[in-house]
């Protein structure tokens, strides 16, 4: 349980400070609740959940890089003269 509640608060340490992380003020209500409310079943809930919910947004920015990417090519490609 005590590993559980250390691999919670390293994710919400990581996650909360990078550009697609939720506001401090959610972290601090979950981890209040995650470390008050929670059993081990619920503690494993939550943070499955916000795993999650982090690893489709970094997905989410990465297929919008490459999106981006990708039509700078295209751009390139057709702006090229003959």
């Amino acid at each position: 349980m005590s590993f559980i509640k250390t691999i919670f608060f390293l994710f919400c340490f990581f996650f909360t400070t990078h550009a697609f992380s939720k506001s401090n003020e959610y972290y601090r209500l979950v981890l209040t609740n995650f470390l008050t409310e929670c059993d081990s079943k619920c503690q494993k809930l939550v943070f499955e959940q916000e795993v999650q919910m982090a690893f489709f947004s970094l997905m989410e920015a990465l297929l919008n890089q490459i999106r981006f990417e990708l039509n700078e090519e295209r751009k390139k490609i057709w702006e090229k003269p003959l």
